[in-house]
């Protein structure tokens, strides 16, 4: 039996990966509301934020608020690679023809491609897209093409930090009434974590697991906690073309045979690419 099984628990309260769980996003309830109006009013927007600061978590909240339109289709950026058919991705299994007002969400666009970013452009020009949300740890390095930058504008949603009192309520409100984790501990794991929500969580089951397992107070918090909330996926990655098996570059995974892709930083590239739009390495 699982240790949050024990305690009353359906599923781990902390999981921070909000495309399993349903809990809202503590101390984002503006962007929420933005992200919904960009939505609704049509357009393109980025949200940027550093690794584990919620930018899922708001994609999260628009698939739950748009996927009865049945038009709502999110990506992980980082398995984006240059074989991606947009158009068969827009129609799905669904359509006999790609409809209309589509809802694009690229979470993790650090490696779009040109080639790509030209063939999101011309679907949304076309009204096949009404909206795209895209997310990024730095808009500035993205390689959008200047087209896509024009739409996108002003409109860029930077998350912040967590504040304490955020962090606080966020765990409070995964612990259902619960005392196991009582305030004096929360704080300290807060005190001792990255300030977002990710870390934050992932510290908060370590102890919580600990205190269920061991059934006694702890003195040093630090010997407990020692994960981050951004560990890399466990076994093999396997390509979604070939289903061979994926490489790691940095902070992507690609493959071998289907992709092209600059060795040093990840990022793809075209065959007509001279040097890696991600790195500027020449090749």
């Amino acid at each position: 039996m699982e240790w949050y099984e024990k305690e009353g628990f359906d599923n781990n309260p902390f999981e921070p990966d909000p495309l399993k769980h349903t809990y809202e996003l503590v101390g984002q309830d503006k962007g929420r509301e933005e992200l919904v109006y960009r939505i609704l009013s049509g357009g393109m927007v980025v949200i940027e934020g550093k690794p584990g600061s919620g930018k899922t978590h708001l994609l999260k909240h628009a698939i739950d608020n748009f996927r009865g339109e049945g038009k709502v289709i999110y990506v992980d950026g980082k398995k984006l690679s240059k074989h991606l058919n947009i158009e068969k991705l827009l129609k799905g299994r669904v359509f006999k023809k790609i409809p209309k007002d589509m809802i694009l969400l690229l979470d993790n666009v650090q490696n779009l491609t040109r080639t790509n970013s030209e063939k999101i452009k011309y679907y949304y020009d076309q009204d096949n897209i009404k909206s795209v949300i895209f997310t990024t740890d730095d808009y500035a390095k993205v390689n959008f093409t200047d087209s896509i930058r024009d739409r996108v504008g002003k409109h860029v949603l930077k998350l912040k930090d967590l504040s304490k009192a955020s962090a606080v309520e966020m765990v409070k409100a995964r612990l259902n009434g619960k005392d196991t984790l009582n305030d004096d501990y929360i704080e300290k794991v807060i005190a001792l974590s990255e300030k977002n929500p990710a870390d934050i969580l992932a510290n908060s089951a370590q102890l919580y697991e600990h205190l269920v397992k061991n059934g006694k107070e702890v003195k040093d918090i630090k010997k407990v906690i020692h994960g981050s909330g951004h560990e890399e996926p466990k076994g093999e990655e396997r390509c979604d073309v070939c289903s061979g098996k994926l490489a790691k570059v940095k902070d992507a995974w690609r493959c071998p045979t289907c992709d092209t892709y600059c060795t040093a930083c990840g990022a793809l590239v075209d065959e007509k690419d001279d040097s890696c739009p991600g790195c500027g390495a020449s090749f």
